[in-house]
């Protein structure tokens, strides 16, 4: 997800003129760095502008020498990321001596040079307001038009309507602040770019960031929201760009500990018992000058000052928290009878119930085991001698009950850790007075430990098995290099040159895989399971569920290792060229990306999925029927009599599988300063992103036209073409003419923006032949659906991996039974138009208020759908009948936004800053995207009736219709050397003075969401309001007003697939709340030593935020509020700062 082109660097921009307002020629103009002592100079033309481009963000100096007029000095002119930024000097006549006069003023607050809309975070906002898991990227939301998912959610995925943990595209890192996922301005939250010093800092799995910089570690970053300029691209949604820290010529730096835990943190009302999770954060950074003293160093001494700097941040962060479900939830495990075959605890005598055995119909009391004739086991209990060695070792392997009964009998203490280490280095060197650069080097290394729900060593057979879904070691870890070097040709050409490259690894291991937990990798093989731990991959337990239709065992065993490994390279050049009054900008970009994934998981995975007791076996719920040569009545039975499972999968190992694409892009931007009241913007983009190809040419694409795959290696080795239409125009202008002081300024523009969704660019590797798999079920074993098993077979003979499949030529018949993925070869690029119009009235010293109408149209947008026959995941459009799934990766997907957008900023002064916006938004669209609204039924695979996506035409699933932010801070001015109690005793000082309140508050419309029937939508047939009694019981909606879809999907089968009348999103849920509050108190300890003691407190009205509704109405809480986001929480910390 490249930053193409972009950097991090401002251009100061001016006119100088004399008293009387005409413009001055030929003055010298020197630019001055006050924090390192590096210049920059120029003359001012013929029309009296100038213009110096390329600066870092930081306060500068500005120095103007003209003859005939007194010396000016501007002192203290803050430059922030990518601003350009107007100061416009006023000379006096001289009265024959030098005289210099020396001016400290506030830098304009209205934006008089561009129309990009954009918000700075500075660096107090970042390191002083209350940002919970210290996620840099929370404070995104602040800026208009900017949403994310609020603290608490796990679901990553950009899904603002559960926070279920299925959703979590980012679960290792920063996972429980949501990740980096943010929506800008209605657009998917996979369509926004990341930059880190102006290079890429982009992961292409999900679309997130790379590396998390440090709060303490970051100067500033921006959010450029709507029209960039053109040395931006891929971003339909947000540029965000961050800036870390550089050293200068006085020694600064921290040392900090943050703490939370349940002490002063509220009970969710839900959950009156919540896991007692503990936080610590800690780090330090340091930065300056490099001095080697003399005294030391004698003839290698050397001061850096002005000339060499460094940075260095470290942080560390350890939690320690009961994994989801509670802090001792219980699970079952089979009881100490069953493991000897004596299930007479599962006789209910009080019930009788008809068995239909291979002898007929017999009645019998409920839970009565049969054998293979259809006669119940003597008091049913199983003779030994008919035991399966590897089922009987199955079962003998669970932990013995901890609980008596046999439902829920095993209490687990499952804990989570989650340990981070995160450091950067940076090095900034000028080389003369032509020629800067700077070095960085930093890494990230995060895992999330969850402990087996089944702790080591408590099987009694000493054969520890994985259990609990997402027990192992999950790991997230990021490094990158970066370099820059600007180069001064002259005063009025300017070269930058950056070179980024960056590594994401992200993936998990389960137990016994790569010795995660300390579980035995050989646990299959050991337990008498055969053809399981057979390749490097396919280490520990098979998957296995056993259910029976009251309760079922603990489910034990993986699909497989998860592995996903991303090497990106970024070279990218920008040449700046000031003539007259245009400042010309031209560039190139190069990004060269190589994916490296393995999924074990995949084609049902590669250690197979086994399962006893599925409806696909025959049976019913609340009793078993059909009780024949492989049914004994119980799954549990049936494991211990080696009878076959219900359902079995299995796919064979494939990859790791070596991806490449590269993005390739130009472009050109003039700012012309066509008059002292009006810039224009102008700026031409050219992008091509080519289609992954993998380095063996193992990838697949089905031909609809043919129903074969086509083979990358002998067709093309992308397999679908690459757009080259991809030109992207913006335009914008700034106009300040309607007050002599430039306090009033519209602004406006329009570009059209190309963007990549990652999602479905990798799918081509899992068609045949390069993954096979099977899935059969209990009646399929030894037929032609399933021809690899026999009729009868079980764990001790063990099932083989599908067989390989080998192609030849160019195409290849699709495998019975497969799921089939297809990439449209002729798709074309997604773009966004993006449109503002603002206007801006600084209306008092440091105040300046806001309102934009903002607009966008997104087009070519990626869906996921299903074109082949009906699914378990929704009903396909039967373009391929035959096959059930031919997962279609499409670009027709469609979105609509339009804002009005207002912002009030009172800069610090008097030790107060302000922002606050409001944002009235309607965003539509008919498909959420690849990474959100997984959990909305059959979005996941298109549309509700796949042969009218207009039906799904609605509100977006990233739709906030309202939302108001108010964020500030506050150094009360009491205390000694303050505007009040100057004067006071240091005692009294130590209690009432350096005090300090910070406040991020968010209060905006509840999520939007859709209802479903299972899978389609419902038909609406009454009133949906909840009756006084439904809403006492927790229910959002009047769950009767609602039946079971009537309208057939496809007019010639009537008796097929159903849609119904309620349209998509038509509900919303209460108003959300947030109250985000941080209390200081900084005691100074000596002239540049401050120790800060804080108390910070999230949600601290606890305000009860609830996520969306039960949204399937078959289920007896369809419509009930089931979740709640999280309750109050308090963070203690202590911060050194010198």
């Amino acid at each position: 997800m490249s930053a193409l082109a972009q950097t991090n660097k401002g251009t100061i921009v001016g006119t100088v003129k004399d008293a009387g307002g005409a413009v001055v020629s030929g003055a010298q103009v020197e630019i001055a760095n006050i924090d390192t002592g590096q210049t920059k100079n120029t003359i001012s033309s013929e029309d009296g502008t100038y213009q110096i481009p390329l600066l870092d963000p930081g306060n500068y100096r500005i120095t103007v020498k003209a003859q005939g007029f007194k010396s000016l000095i501007r002192d203290r002119v803050l430059l922030q990321t990518n601003d350009r930024l107007a100061i416009d000097i006023d000379l006096q006549v001289a009265s024959g001596v030098a005289e210099t006069i020396t001016i400290t003023a506030e830098t304009p607050l209205v934006e008089t040079e561009s129309s990009v809309r954009g918000d700075v975070i500075q660096g107090r906002q970042v390191t002083d307001l209350p940002l919970a898991q210290r996620n840099f990227t929370l404070l995104a939301g602040i800026t208009p038009g900017v949403t994310r998912p609020v603290v608490g959610v796990l679901g990553g995925g950009g899904n603002f309507t559960s926070g279920g943990p299925g959703n979590s595209t980012e679960s290792t890192r920063f996972r429980e602040s949501g990740g980096s996922v943010i929506s800008a301005n209605g657009a998917r939250v996979t369509s926004n770019n990341f930059t880190l010093d102006g290079v890429d800092n982009n992961e292409t799995q999900f679309g997130q960031i790379a590396i998390f910089p440090d709060v303490d570690a970051i100067k500033e970053f921006k959010v450029e929201a709507s029209v960039p300029s053109a040395e931006s691209g891929r971003a339909g949604g947000a540029v965000v760009s961050t800036t870390i820290k550089s050293g200068t010529n006085q020694l600064h730096g921290t040392l900090r500990e943050f703490y939370q835990g349940q002490f002063g943190s509220a009970r969710p009302t839900n959950n009156p018992n919540p896991p007692n999770y503990v936080t610590h954060n800690f780090g330090a950074t340091v930065g300056g000058p490099i001095r080697l003293p003399k005294k030391y160093f004698g003839p290698v001494a050397y001061d850096g000052r002005d000339k060499s700097f460094f940075f260095f941040s470290y942080n560390g962060q350890r939690n320690g928290t009961p994994a989801f479900g509670g802090e001792f939830p219980f699970v079952t495990v089979p009881t100490v009878k069953m493991r000897t075959g004596d299930f007479s605890e599962f006789l209910d005598r009080t019930q009788t119930v008809t068995f239909n055995t291979v002898r007929g119909p017999v009645q019998a009391p409920k839970g009565t085991i049969f054998d293979r004739n259809g006669n119940p086991f003597l008091n049913n209990q199983i003779p030994s001698t008919l035991f399966s060695a590897a089922g009987g070792n199955l079962l003998r392997s669970y932990p013995l009950p901890t609980q008596a009964g046999f439902v829920n009998n095993y209490r687990r203490n499952r804990s989570e850790r989650i340990n981070v280490d995160s450091y950067d280095v940076k090095g900034d060197q000028r080389f003369s007075d032509n020629n800067m650069g700077f070095i960085r080097y930093s890494q990230a290394k995060n895992s999330r430990i969850r402990d087996n729900n089944f702790p080591k060593g408590s099987s009694p057979t000493g054969n520890d098995m994985a259990s609990g879904f997402g027990a192992g070691n999950e790991f997230g870890n990021a490094r990158q290099v970066a370099l820059g070097d600007t180069h001064t040709f002259s005063p009025s050409v300017v070269n930058d040159m950056r070179f980024g490259f960056s590594r994401v690894e992200i993936g998990i291991n389960n137990p016994g895989i790569n010795g995660s937990l300390g579980f035995d990798s050989n646990i299959s093989q050991k337990l008498g399971i055969p053809n399981i731990n057979v390749c490097g991959t396919c280490e520990g337990t098979v998957l296995i569920g056993i259910v029976d239709p009251d309760t079922s065992l603990e489910f034990v065993g993986d699909g497989g290792p998860f592995y996903f490994k991303s090497n990106n390279f970024h070279f990218t050049d920008t040449l700046t060229v000031v003539r007259g009054n245009h400042l010309f900008k031209v560039g190139g970009d190069l990004r060269i990306r190589q994916n490296t994934n393995f999924d074990g998981g995949r084609n049902g995975g590669i250690k197979g999925n086994v399962q006893w007791g599925t409806s696909v076996g025959g049976f019913v719920s609340g009793n078993y029927t059909n009780i024949g040569p492989d049914d004994s009545g119980s799954a549990y039975a049936n494991v211990l009599l080696g009878y076959a499972p219900g359902f079995l999968t299995r796919g064979t190992p494939g990859g790791p599988f070596l991806l490449s694409n590269k993005e390739v892009a130009f472009f050109l931007q003039d700012d012309w300063k066509v008059n002292k009241d009006l810039t224009i913007n102008i700026g031409l983009r050219y992008d091509v992103y080519t289609q992954p190809t993998e380095r063996y040419n193992r990838q697949s694409n089905f031909n609809p036209s043919t129903g074969r795959l086509d083979l990358a290696f002998e067709n093309d080795r992308d397999l679908a073409k690459t757009d080259l239409n991809n030109f992207a125009p913006r335009i914008g202008f700034a106009y300040s003419g309607f007050k002599s002081d430039k306090k009033v300024v519209l602004r406006g523009g329009y570009g059209i923006m190309n963007t990549l969704d990652v999602s479905g660019r990798q799918a081509l590797t899992a068609n045949a032949p390069n993954g096979a798999n099977y899935a059969c079920n209990l009646q399929q074993y030894g037929t032609p659906a399933c021809p690899t098993l026999p009729r009868r077979f079980n764990l001790d003979t063990g099932y083989p991996f599908a067989p390989e499949i080998r192609a030849t030529g160019t195409s290849l018949a699709v495998p019975g039974g497969s799921t089939v993925y297809y990439v449209n070869p002729n798709n074309k690029t997604s773009y966004f138009h993006q449109y503002n119009l603002t206007l801006q009235y600084e209306f008092a010293p440091s105040w300046m208020a806001e309102m934009a109408y903002v607009g966008s149209l997104g087009r070519n947008l990626l869906v996921v759908r299903n074109i082949g026959d009906d699914s378990n995941n929704g009903p396909g459009s039967r373009q391929i009948r035959g096959i059930g799934q031919v997962v279609t990766t499409d670009n027709i997907a469609r979105s609509n936004y339009n804002a009005l957008q207002t912002k009030l900023t009172k800069r610090l002064s008097y030790g107060l800053s302000v922002l606050t916006t409001y944002t009235w938004a309607h965003g539509l669209d008919n498909s959420p995207g690849g990474f959100a609204g997984l959990s909305q039924g059959p979005n996941r695979y298109g549309f509700t009736n796949p042969n009218r996506p207009d039906l799904d035409y609605g509100t977006s699933d990233l739709d906030v219709r309202h939302r108001w932010t108010f964020s500030n801070t506050w150094d009360v001015p009491f205390g000694r050397n303050q505007r009040f109690g100057s004067s006071i005793p240091y005692a009294a000082d130590l209690v009432l003075g350096g005090w300090q309140f910070n406040n991020v508050v968010t209060i905006q419309s509840g999520p939007a969401y859709s209802l479903f029937w299972g899978g389609p939508r419902p038909d609406l047939i009454g009133d949906p309001t909840p009756s006084s009694a439904q809403k006492a019981q927790g229910f959002s909606v009047n769950p009767n007003a609602f039946r079971a879809p009537t309208t057939p999907i496809f007019s010639n089968d009537p008796n097929g697939p159903k849609f119904g009348t309620l349209g998509r999103n038509t509900f919303r849920g209460d108003r959300q709340e947030f109250w985000d509050v941080g209390m200081f108190k900084n005691f100074k300890l000596w002239e540049s030593g401050t120790l800060q003691a804080r108390v910070q407190a999230y949600n601290v009205l606890n305000h009860i935020n609830k996520f969306a509704p039960n949204t399937d109405l078959t289920g007896n809480n369809g419509g009930r509020d089931t979740s709640l986001q999280r309750a109050r929480q308090l963070e203690f910390a202590l911060k050194l700062i010198f």
